[in-house]
């Protein structure tokens, strides 16, 4: 009788032990005001909803609130476990050791960018035409940022800022010229940054360099990171990837009329040698169509779900 007692004691803690949910960190935002994350944690806990049959429950944490530079420093020292956050590619991540994802998850938006700028420097933005023009100002971007160096390697002086809110202000009492962003993050950044006095968005110009972001974990957590690598893919195949991504970035795109800005191409060295997943999208908002990155195909067109459209600048 005894026997059976411990073997079901036993029995009971193999199962309890196999049911225990895996715990994910996500990166927390930098404060109540900063919603650049929401996407990610939706698109991450879409990833582990869609590998829950094959891996099993899961839980996600926020990490304490951080910068780019300290998730990057926690990333490296794997403070958190199956700390997951989304990184713009950088090649000197995997040379120290850093496991990256293998589909880009921004689908290649980020890299097209406006700028904030003062109102009173407009008319003078007006007049610009050339590349040569706008490589005259002074840009500001966040510490840590992929911007920085590459718009420096294109030719631009940088000032880099270790706060991304501090950024707004700064540009509006001119500390630097013009501040660029994806046209995927204005919509959710523009209540706070009209606030500013004097702060508009520049109406006319847009730069496109790539910036594909990735998924990136502690090589102690590479089975969470191919977890969610497996649950993106998944996504893409049924299409609620870009269902999700419509929801949370085509407003933003539409906000600030992308066909009718003057587009000026940037070089960004440090992709050069990457490898993409072969099913790899990218969203082309000049025709507001997805493609296959490799080929350039557009994607087989889907129903589109209701997106309301917000008033431009």
């Amino acid at each position: 009788m005894r026997l059976w007692v411990w073997l079901g004691i036993w029995w009971g803690c193999v199962l309890g032990a196999q049911a225990a949910p895996t715990l994910f960190t996500y990166r927390a935002a930098e404060s109540p005001q900063d919603v650049r994350n929401q996407y990610d944690l939706a698109l991450l806990r879409l990833a582990l909803d869609k590998t829950r049959e094959q891996y099993g429950d899961y839980r996600l944490q926020a990490s304490p609130p951080m910068n780019t530079i300290r998730a990057e420093q926690e990333l490296e020292k794997g403070s958190f476990p199956n700390f997951i956050i989304k990184q713009s590619y950088n090649p000197e991540y995997e040379r120290r050791g850093m496991r990256r994802g293998q589909y880009e998850v921004d689908l290649g938006i980020v890299g097209y960018r406006v700028c904030y700028t003062r109102a009173s420097l407009l008319p003078a933005l007006a007049q610009h035409h050339s590349l040569a023009d706008w490589q005259g100002y002074l840009y500001g971007q966040g510490s840590g940022w992929m911007d920085v160096p590459i718009l420096q390697h294109n030719g631009f002086r940088v000032l880099a800022v270790a706060q991304y809110r501090n950024l707004f202000p700064m540009v509006a009492k001119g500390r630097f010229d013009l501040f660029c962003r994806g046209i995927n993050e204005i919509r959710d950044e523009w209540p706070e940054a009209s606030a500013q006095p004097g702060l508009v968005l520049e109406p006319g110009m847009m730069f496109y360099y790539d910036l594909p972001r990735f998924f990136y974990a502690h090589p102690r957590d590479a089975e969470g990171l191919a977890r969610v690598d497996a649950g993106l893919q998944q996504a893409a195949t049924d299409g609620s990837l870009m269902a999700l991504w419509r929801h949370y970035y085509l407003p933003s795109i539409r906000f600030v009329k992308p066909q009718q800005r003057q587009l000026f191409r940037l070089d960004n060295p440090m992709v050069a040698g990457m490898v993409w997943a072969p099913d790899q999208l990218l969203f082309d908002p000049l025709r507001e169509q997805f493609l296959l990155r490799q080929t350039g195909e557009a994607w087989p067109a889907e129903p589109e779900e209701e997106v309301t459209v917000p008033e431009g600048p």
